[in-house]
């Protein structure tokens, strides 16, 4: 058996994955112990998984104060969360280590482990390099202005990498931008998040009426009201059903049309398999679950850029890709209800969308993403590769 120390960041497309390709680890005979913040704590302790909470960016708080998303750039390259989880290598001797594709600091440090590492991007990665590249740009300046050194470029900070792993399908993503070697597509991993239990619906099984599902972004950042009550009013006056499920927002906070229910969470693989439609934010996740289930998909996003690196990289990007298959559409963040209640008729009245989704999901439905992912880990073990040595930083 061989240890891996997952280092994960906690947004909303982050966790489900990282868990889901943890629980075929352990199938294969491995050991999977997760770091992050306290944010993800209870989540993937939920799903069975060890966790170590790492606490020190609060150290160098003040020093990024100064930039409107310090809290959360700060955790991302501040020196002290790089010191942290060496600190938690030299104590767990892990025979792997897995970094989050957007962990600027740890992955900068990555070779001082001494043992393979691997990055994991939960998203297309040849349609978003250059938005990551531009991401860990960022995440440099903001450090050096901050009082501390440069992140490298990302052709050092991934290219060097034992194993670059995409949870996306190789075949709905561009051709080749990041010609490494160790470049791997495992397929979408579609784990349920942890949090969401049964849902029972307020109405018949065998209700006929179309059923709506809206799910935007379970990261906390994210979380709008606003963007939730245009939702659910632009459906008020169509003749469906909505389930939405409403994560970072108090369901008690919106106004709930006579047509829809509003909860949390819920299971979103038996939502989607009935849906019509599912309304969502762009997140990679999200989109490939509605696609999985042929399920046509409108995409409420903002432009590229307008939330850089951070919480938006991919979702104009995602979105581009449903409209370029022709099994969705997409309009702004800030639509109105009249706007969203237009897309959503032309996607209930026209079969084409679906037949588009439906061609998508039987590509999809050939492989297994998380299994494919833990199979690719697993070669960085040293049954496979031979055993190193932990090197300790300070």
């Amino acid at each position: 058996m061989s240890r891996f120390l997952w280092v994960c960041f906690d947004g909303g497309g982050n966790v489900p994955p990282s868990v889901g390709i943890a629980r075929q680890l352990e199938r294969l005979g491995h050991e999977v112990v997760f770091a992050g913040r306290a944010a993800m704590q209870d989540r993937v302790r939920r799903a069975g998984f060890r966790t170590l909470e790492l606490t020190r960016a609060t150290e160098s708080a003040e020093a990024y104060a100064w930039h409107p998303r310090g809290a959360t750039l700060c955790y991302l390259t501040s020196p002290a969360v790089a010191r942290e989880v060496h600190a938690y290598a030299a104590a767990e001797r892990p025979d792997v280590v897995v970094i989050d594709s957007h962990m600027g600091a740890v992955l900068a440090t990555a070779p001082e482990f001494g043992v393979p590492t691997a990055i994991v991007m939960h998203s297309f990665i040849h349609r978003t390099f250059e938005g990551m590249r531009d991401l860990l740009r960022m995440q440099s300046e903001v450090r050096r202005r901050s009082g501390f050194g440069p992140i490298p470029d990302i052709d050092e900070l991934w290219g060097g990498r034992d194993l670059v792993l995409a949870t996306s399908l190789a075949e709905f993503d561009l051709p080749v931008r990041a010609p490494w070697p160790q470049l791997v597509h495992s397929g979408p991993v579609l784990e349920q998040d942890s949090r969401a239990d049964g849902l029972r619906l307020p109405w018949p099984a065998e209700d006929p009426t179309p059923l709506v599902v809206v799910s935007f972004s379970t990261e906390e950042g994210q979380a709008s009201t606003a963007k939730l009550q245009r939702t659910l009013d632009a459906f008020a006056e169509l003749s469906v059903h909505v389930v939405a499920t409403t994560s970072g927002v108090d369901p008690g906070l919106l106004s709930v049309p006579g047509n829809a229910h509003a909860v949390r969470f819920a299971p979103h693989d038996a939502l989607m398999s009935r849906a019509a439609v599912v309304v969502t934010h762009g997140g990679h996740g999200t989109a490939m679950r509605a696609l999985c289930h042929g399920a046509p998909a409108l995409l409420l996003v903002g432009r590229a850029g307008d939330q850089p690196g951070i919480a938006a990289l991919d979702q104009p990007i995602v979105a581009a890709f449903v409209e370029e298959i022709g099994a969705g559409i997409a309009v702004g963040v800030e639509a109105g209800s009249p706007q969203i209640r237009a897309a959503a008729g032309e996607l209930l009245a026209h079969d084409g969308f679906r037949r588009r989704a439906e061609q998508a999901a039987r590509s999809l439905g050939a492989v297994n993403g998380a299994r494919s992912a833990a199979l690719s880990l697993s070669l960085l073990t040293p049954a496979r590769r031979g055993s190193a040595a932990l090197t300790t930083v300070g």
